[in-house]
């Protein structure tokens, strides 16, 4: 499956709605009905938030790729399943459903260590591509402090940004696009021009 993409996650939003506001509304809420069909099933909470997203990301690369889907939320139950499917057989501990610590996500790109060129390309796209605000937003959205439900921490974030939850999770969503897209150029460039020096790489 290919990696979400500006027009792919366009597409989706214009298939849940033609007007952009409350296409928004209804992306947050198919994705709190993911959310509640994998916690369901079994899923930790805390991984329920991120596999709704995965769920979120193909049905948006299959609407790309030209799939028909005749009902996004019917059509989004059966890929969230399969998902689900995917992460169960891989975290078997997960399947049971016990309540465990929540774990932050480390997403200090400056406490990256390595010389690994997708870790170099994302550290200088994220200096580079991101001012202020949204370095706090992507920092903000994807970390929590230990112990701390990532939704609550979502909620605060939105709140002390003047945003909505929703306004929140698509702002997130085509940034994290953003950098991507960045990263992926910045690593080709590396790995294509051996030769090329540091100081050329920056202006990626």
């Amino acid at each position: 499956m290919s990696a979400l993409t500006a027009s792919s996650f366009q597409m989706l939003l214009e298939r849940l709605d033609p007007d952009p506001s409350v296409a928004a509304e209804k992306y947050e809420d198919l994705r709190i009905k993911i959310v509640h069909l994998l916690c369901w099933r079994g899923c930790l909470e805390s991984h329920a938030d991120d596999l709704a997203d995965t769920t979120l990301d193909r049905i948006a690369g299959k609407l790309a790729a030209g799939e028909l889907v005749e009902n996004v939320n019917a059509f989004a139950a059966g890929v969230a399943r399969f998902v689900w499917l995917e992460h169960s057989r891989k975290n078997k501990a997960d399947a049971v459903g016990d309540d465990l610590p929540e774990t932050p996500v480390q997403a200090d790109i400056g406490s990256l260590d390595g010389d690994e060129p997708r870790m170099r390309c994302m550290r200088r796209c994220f200096a580079a591509k991101f001012d202020d605000d949204d370095q706090r937003l992507v920092l903000g959205y994807y970390d929590t402090d230990a112990g701390e439900k990532t939704k609550n921490a979502r909620k605060r974030l939105a709140e002390s940004l003047g945003l909505s939850l929703n306004a929140l999770k698509v702002r997130a969503c085509r940034l994290r696009i953003r950098l991507e897209s960045c990263i992926n150029d910045c690593v080709n460039a590396v790995t294509n021009s051996p030769s090329a020096d540091t100081t050329k790489q920056e202006a990626v």
